[in-house]
């Protein structure tokens, strides 16, 4: 067993290496950024994240340093070799596009004598506990986590922005009976409560569980706000103390409201409400489909922040925005994500499929 992580951990600081000198922007996520906060040592593989449009440069320079890159059926992620080790290189862990904001959240620290960014720790607990799932719930090995990294974590924030998913709330309730972290403040508890009440809960409407009214589709939305979480300076969207302020970088609040038939939203509900349930209905219409956006809600305007792949999608945004509050203003300012071009006279990459 003791060969396996050995093993492991070279790879780990070869890649973290690589990319270093590529200058590529990444951090360690996974199970091995725990390890590096004081938890656990993996046994199975080392995970990466990096902004979706870095990838390929990646694996470019993976593989010129003899990595063998293989293209597997996830769309989420893509994965390198080093010689049996697999190496997980994550774009988009749980749904959600890694972030410069995100990127930049992560802390610079040694890792078996290599320094290399590391994931922060609430964006590491969000998206663990996210992961959970009816198939794979397993608290065994998440509360050793939790007890290592507690007094890393803002829990409050990982309530919030977790309050959508049942499996969560049950590994944090847990923790706090168990006395590995502290209870809500009164406010979280409030956004919890209300999350719980509108019936978000993964498998509502599922055989067993009750159904929308008649006629409503209910929604239960948890939406990013602004906070200290996010390392934004003044006068940012998002920024601390902007009301109305929504955006993957920052802390969450959840809201819940009611849309009709034809999915309009309730134009009466607060701006940081309002902002919460838009950012919900950009990520998950088709046209758009991105976490990674800010939306602020000020004035009866709303402005849209942060970067797409396509020309398309940013123009979606604003169509999305406008079929949701009609007659409202909208100021789309959501950018195109630099790709790097290929260097001119390099050779095509010899890539696996995994079937």
């Amino acid at each position: 067993m003791e060969d396996a992580p050995r093993g492991l951990r070279e790879s780990l600081k070869r890649v973290a290496v690589t990319l270093k000198e590529a200058e590529i922007p990444f951090a360690l996520g996974g199970s091995y950024a725990c390890w590096a906060r004081g938890g656990p040592e993996p046994v199975h593989d080392v995970d990466f994240m990096l902004r979706e449009e870095d990838v390929p440069r990646a694996v470019a320079v993976l593989a010129a340093a003899g990595l063998r890159p293989v293209d597997p059926p996830e769309d989420w992620l893509t994965k390198v070799f080093d010689g049996e080790v697999l190496v997980d290189l994550i774009h988009h862990p749980v749904g959600r596009a890694v972030t410069t904001q995100m990127l930049e959240r992560s802390s610079e620290m040694s890792v078996d004598s290599v320094r290399m960014p590391v994931m922060e720790a609430t964006d590491w607990f969000e998206m663990t506990l996210l992961a959970l799932e009816e198939r794979y719930c397993d608290l065994a090995r998440v509360l050793p986590m939790i007890r290592a990294m507690r007094e890393q974590v803002d829990w409050d924030q990982v309530r919030r922005s977790t309050a959508a998913s049942p499996f969560a709330e049950a590994a944090l309730l847990v923790a706090t009976r168990l006395s590995l972290i502290p209870p809500a403040d009164a406010e979280t508890a409030g956004v919890i409560g209300r999350a719980s009440a509108g019936g978000k809960s993964a498998g509502a409407g599922e055989k067993g569980s009750p159904g929308p009214a008649e006629g409503k589709t209910p929604y239960s939305v948890a939406g990013p706000l602004s906070g200290a979480h996010a390392a934004r300076g003044p006068g940012e969207p998002g920024a601390s103390g902007e009301p109305g302020a929504s955006g993957a970088s920052g802390a969450r609040r959840t809201a819940t409201f009611e849309a009709t038939s034809d999915d309009s939203l309730d134009l009466t509900e607060a701006d940081e409400y309002l902002a919460g349930d838009l950012h919900e209905l950009l990520a998950a219409d088709p046209r758009v489909a991105e976490l990674g956006l800010d939306v602020v809600v000020r004035e009866g305007c709303v402005l849209v922040v942060g970067e797409v792949a396509t020309d398309a999608r940013r123009l979606a945004v604003t169509e999305v925005i406008t079929e949701a509050v009609p007659g409202r203003p909208v100021r789309n300012e959501v950018t195109l994500v630099r790709r790097a071009s290929p260097e001119a006279g390099s050779e095509a990459l010899d890539v696996e499929t995994i079937s």
